[in-house]
């Protein structure tokens, strides 16, 4: 077996050196017909040797063994994943947040509100601070803006406890802007909305995962004469929704104009059952303003004078 290929490459080597006397197209075809029995014509034994040496362990092999995760069972392998989610998920459309929010969810005048799909985050501990509690949820959150298109999703939800972050539009604020900047540091496109010079300017919104999203805060120091009352729960909420979510339920393109008496669009809609119920939105006369600014509301007054800059953290302690 090993004398055949020797033979086609020594007859292809005499014909190349009888040919390459006359320069011809001979003498090139034979140096074609040499180079090939080198590189196509390879023995068995050479194929051996090569995958020999390729499946020979290194020193660090044989010493400690072939650890890659190409040689673990797939049995074992889902196994581990799964606990590993396990430890690091929870359920999100079962937990504590949601259910405090639900009066919200069903008080509020908005036309698809009570049968908004929501995520929420995970349970609050006391023992540790507004940004570990954040990162509890963040696994969740990932893969909520994976998925939110998929499922249909209307929002995310945090709970943030209402005595430290809900007493006035500054204490809330405050940890929106902790709340939105943990999960800014950990956005896997690496945009960091966050960290954006103009997070005040028009331009600007919040993003993760590529997904962006429009965030409506509720806290306790809201009278129920506020669109951002939150129908008398101890605690504040953030609720991020996807704007694709807006799209799905036909909201309409937004407007400075109003139909009060014929509300056809479900915009309209909304603004006229908020305000039949007492808690007009503040709707200004143009659309070009920050989004920003809406994201933590004033008690009262003009919203373009009374702006609660929740993403200025001079002056905290955090």
């Amino acid at each position: 077996m090993e004398t055949l290929p020797t033979a086609i490459r020594v007859l292809c080597g005499l014909y190349f050196v009888y040919s390459s006397f006359v320069w011809s197209a001979g003498s090139l075809l034979s140096l074609v017909l040499f180079a090939a029995s080198i590189f196509l014509l390879r023995s068995h034994r050479d194929e051996v040797m090569t995958s020999s040496l390729q499946n020979t362990p290194s020193p660090r092999q044989r010493k400690f063994g072939n650890q890659g995760d190409e040689n673990i069972p797939r049995d074992v392998e889902e196994r581990y994943i799964r606990q590993i989610l396990d430890i690091v998920c929870y359920d999100a459309i079962s937990c504590r947040s949601l259910e405090s929010f639900t009066p919200v969810k069903e008080g509020a005048e908005c036309v698809f509100a009570r049968l908004a799909r929501l995520w929420g985050s995970a349970d609050w501990n006391d023992q540790l601070s507004l940004e570990e509690n954040v990162r509890r949820s963040l696994p969740m959150f990932v893969k909520f803006c994976a998925v939110q298109s998929l499922l249909g999703l209307d929002g995310f939800l945090f709970e943030l406890p209402g005595e430290e972050f809900g007493a006035s539009p500054e204490d809330l604020g405050n940890g929106v802007r902790r709340l939105l900047k943990v999960l800014s540091d950990a956005d896997p496109a690496g945009v960091h909305c966050m960290d954006k010079s103009y997070v005040s300017k028009r331009g600007w919104c919040f993003e993760f995962d590529g997904c962006t999203f429009f965030v409506t805060t509720f806290a306790p120091c809201y009278p129920d004469t506020h669109s951002r009352f939150n129908f008398n729960s101890e605690n504040s909420f953030v609720l991020l929704q996807p704007e694709e979510s807006f799209l799905r339920h036909n909201v309409g393109a937004d407007t400075p104009h109003t139909d009060w008496e014929n509300p056809r669009t479900v915009r309209d809609q909304i603004r006229a059952a908020y305000r039949r119920a007492g808690r007009p939105y503040s709707i200004r006369d143009t659309l070009f303003y920050p989004p920003a600014h809406d994201i933590v509301k004033p008690l009262g007054g003009d919203p373009e004078q009374d702006v609660v800059a929740w993403w200025d953290h001079r002056g905290d302690s955090n």
